[in-house]
């Protein structure tokens, strides 16, 4: 299929495939591959290669609802509090398990604008709503991400900005504009320092100076929708999933410039790495799957078994666990991505997730 790609400092390739401009590691698509097989039951020896995932909580926003969910990851135990926003969208735990924050998106008021203005935080510790935070006017509070254990950083879509905000004061610390529309998901290297956004409709990347709260450029990467980002730890790459070219492209994150092209998706439409880099787990809406790439090498290894209506994964600290909700089943399931196997599931009780956090 012949594209035009608008690349760094505005060069444009045309008349061109995207295969004949950028290497691709090419595999089935999902109609291709079939139904993932159901694994059951999980062996005990599987359980004990990834502690983690029968500890600490995991903090479930419920899609259309005003509720959000605790859940015990050692006893399978659910509190459900009132969430006391509209909608609670994204979720953020910070790093000690202590916060759990929830992002009202809002209301779409058009050309990707959202209403929202409100965060909402949560005790986890004592299993209880906290408070609000008010974003006055920085609104449509998308994607969250703690960068400490008490402060984290939100992008405001509707006014093209990410903010750092103090959970414990409520207190807005400081803006960054993304100078871009839809500014929808933000990745962040691993020391704080940088981030990056995915801007929805532009197909485009933002770079931010996040200790100086400085713009530091923006690229358009390819066309067609952008949501899916992810950062490596040092953040020189940044994966990018665009959906009408069915694939991740992997993007130098100083100067945007495309350097590799992984294929084998229908709509890559949220993705995650592990904080040592390893692994990136990259959720196919369409195909509702999850498949684990290896970021070094820059291919997919598979997707992961057992796994049906897959929707956001998040990666734990030990770097080879992730949680996946399982949107139509009412199910968050622990993983094991060195194995690629589902190692424990816990019913939620008849409330359709929408988004989830781990914390310790």
């Amino acid at each position: 299929m012949i594209r035009t790609l608008v690349l760094a400092f505005g060069a444009t390739t045309s008349a061109m495939s995207v295969a004949a401009v950028f290497p691709t590691h090419d595999v089935a698509q999902c109609a291709a591959r079939g139904p993932v097989p159901l694994r059951t039951p999980v062996s005990a020896v599987e359980r004990a290669a990834t502690p983690l995932a029968m500890q600490g909580n995991a903090f479930i926003s419920v899609a259309s609802s005003r509720q959000v969910i605790i859940l015990d990851l050692r006893t399978g135990a659910r509190t459900a509090l009132d969430a006391r926003i509209g909608d609670p969208h994204e979720v953020a735990v910070s790093p000690d398990g202590r916060w759990g924050v929830a992002a009202d998106f809002g209301n779409y008021t058009g050309d990707y604008n959202f209403s929202g203005r409100r965060l909402a935080v949560f005790d986890l510790k004592a299993k209880r709503f906290a408070r609000i935070i008010d974003l006055g006017n920085h609104q449509g509070p998308h994607d969250v991400i703690f960068i400490s254990p008490t402060r984290l950083v939100v992008t405001t879509q509707t006014t093209r900005e990410v903010i750092e905000v103090d959970v414990v004061t409520g207190r807005i610390v400081g803006a960054t504009e993304t100078r871009a529309k839809g500014s929808h998901t933000l990745a962040v290297s691993r020391d704080g320092r940088l981030a990056f956004t995915a801007n929805q409709p532009e197909g485009s990347l933002s770079r931010l100076d996040l200790v100086n709260r400085r713009f530091l450029g923006k690229h358009v990467i390819g066309r067609g929708s952008t949501e899916g980002i992810a950062v490596t730890p040092d953040g020189k790459e940044v994966w990018m999933g665009f959906n009408e070219l069915g694939a991740v492209l992997v993007v130098d994150g100083l100067t945007g410039v495309v350097r590799d092209t992984i294929r084998g998706f229908e709509m890559p439409e949220r993705m995650v790495m592990t904080r040592d880099g390893r692994y990136a787990v990259i959720t196919d809406f369409r195909c509702e799957t999850v498949q684990v790439a290896d970021v070094r090498a820059r291919r997919l290894l598979g997707p992961i078994e057992g796994l049906e209506g897959a929707g956001i994964a998040k990666v734990l600290p030990d770097h080879r666990t992730a949680l996946v909700l399982l949107l139509d089943e009412r199910v968050l399931a622990m993983v094991d991505l060195q194995t690629r196997r589902v190692i424990a599931r816990h019913a939620l009780g008849g409330a359709r997730p929408d988004a989830a956090d781990w914390g310790p």
